[in-house]
Formats: C-alpha cells, structure tokens, sequence
C-alpha cells in the first residue's frame, strides 16, 4: 500500500480546515461567477442544448454542478407554469412580464379552400419585454 507524500497531507488538512466553519460544519467553498455566456456549439441555428443551458446558468449562478443548475431550472418552471395556470402576473426581472390573456373568437379564412370557420376564443401566455431587455437587445 503506497503512503501519501507529506506535502499532499498537508494540503488535504488547509483545504478541510477551509471548508469547515464554526462547530466542524461544512461549508460549500466558494465557486467563480461567469458573467459571459458561452456561445452555442450549433452556429447554424444559433440555439443552445439544454446541456449547454444548464452548464450556462451553472457558470452563472456559481453553482458546483450541473445537477443543480437543472434542478434550480425546473423549480422556477414548475413555479412559473403554477403561477401562471392561476392568473397571476409573473415578473421576470429585467426581461419582462409573463401573464395569460385570453383571446376573442373571431371568424377566420381556410386559406386552402377559402372556407369561412369560426375560431374559438382560447388563453395564451404572452410575453412584454422590460424598456432595459429592449435597451440591451433591440
């Protein structure tokens, strides 16, 4: 059984005695921000994959994993689609508002045989974006 050079012992003891607060807690040693994004592996259409989203917001947020980037993703989903199924407004800082309206029925064209039908009214989630998104973006 090979030993451990003492050079690398004493290496593992700062890096425990670092990572322990008050009490022998752990705690999570800090993880460097990036404040750039990356860009998309597929320059054709210019879209991330959802694994390259998650590794985005990991790098972003500062997070250790990916696995709590995906997780940090879902839950503000699941809260954004709860919110919303229940009329709320949601406000998404500095992008914009999310909110359901609700469309008139109308009638309509088939542009196909030029038939007259009639579109029933439905909800739909629309988007207005924040002066600052614009400012940035347009």
């Amino acid at each position: 059984m090979a030993k451990k050079p003492a050079k690398a012992k004493k290496a593992v003891k700062k890096v425990a005695k670092k990572a322990t607060g008050k009490g022998g807690k752990v705690i999570a040693s800090p993880v460097s921000k990036a404040r750039v994004s990356s860009k998309p592996r597929n320059t054709s259409t210019l879209s991330y994959t959802q694994s390259e989203f998650f590794e985005n917001v990991r790098a972003f947020c500062g997070l250790p994993k990916r696995s709590q980037a995906r997780e940090l993703v879902e839950d503000i989903a699941a809260f954004v689609m709860d919110s919303l199924k229940r009329g709320y407004k949601v406000p998404l800082m500095g992008l914009g508002k999310l909110y359901v309206r609700e469309s008139k029925a109308r009638q309509g064209r088939n542009p196909a045989t030029g038939e007259i039908i009639n579109i029933p009214k439905r909800k739909r989630v629309k988007f207005t974006a924040a002066k600052a998104l614009k400012e940035k973006v347009l």
